[in-house]
């Protein structure tokens, strides 16, 4: 029975700051990082001020813990989809389309990230980059001002999708751009974008 009891609590819990995430990508979207108040978050999630201290001491607690839960979450969905897809290039490539493709069916999520997302957790994606430099698939004279290149642009396509109507091609041709910034083949290129886009990116994944 005890078992019974946490168990059961410990699910309660869950639901409760997954509750509390997801109001918080709402806000934070709305709002960007700075101007949302503790009282924002709890209007928006239905609960108690002394509920939300039951989870976060503050709303750059929060803050930190929905960056971190949109990483973990998108970046995996990703991973989990590429399984079995080889070569830098096409990985890189199909990670963008995919990333694109959950923006668009979801502008909250898009804001999100476009307005408020600190770019950190992005081993993965790092990894193929890193792999395609040794590799001679990516050419840059700078590896840390191409990744500064692809992510700012990366964040300002997805402030527009969650702000604005895009046609349904827009993250297609910002892929492309961004493979051509990284000194891709066109070869390489036209693979990326032939290939069948795979199926992952779940939208409403519990922390």
């Amino acid at each position: 029975m005890s078992d019974h009891r946490m168990r059961v609590g410990r699910e309660r819990s869950e639901r409760t700051q997954a509750r509390i995430l997801r109001a918080a990508l709402q806000v934070f979207a709305d709002q960007g990082p700075d101007a949302p108040k503790i009282d924002d978050v709890v209007a928006a999630a239905g609960i108690s001020r002394g509920t939300f201290y039951n989870y976060f001491d503050s709303v750059d607690a929060l803050l930190a813990a929905t960056c971190a839960w949109t990483t973990r979450e998108s970046i995996e969905s990703i991973e989990e989809a590429l399984a079995g897809v080889e070569g830098p290039a096409l990985r890189y490539g199909l990670g963008l389309r995919l990333f694109f493709a959950r923006a668009r069916s979801d502008p909250t999520w898009s804001r999100f990230v476009g307005r408020v997302w600190r770019v950190d957790g992005l081993e993965l994606p790092d990894r193929d980059l890193d792999e395609g430099l040794d590799r001679g698939v990516f050419r840059a004279a700078s590896p840390t001002a191409m990744r500064d290149l692809v992510r700012g642009g990366v964040r300002e396509a997805l402030l527009r999708i969650g702000t604005e109507r895009t046609a349904p091609e827009y993250g297609d041709h910002l892929t492309e751009l961004c493979l051509q910034a990284l000194g891709t083949d066109p070869r390489l290129i036209a693979a990326v974008m032939e290939h069948e886009l795979p199926e992952g990116l779940e939208e409403d994944e519990s922390p």
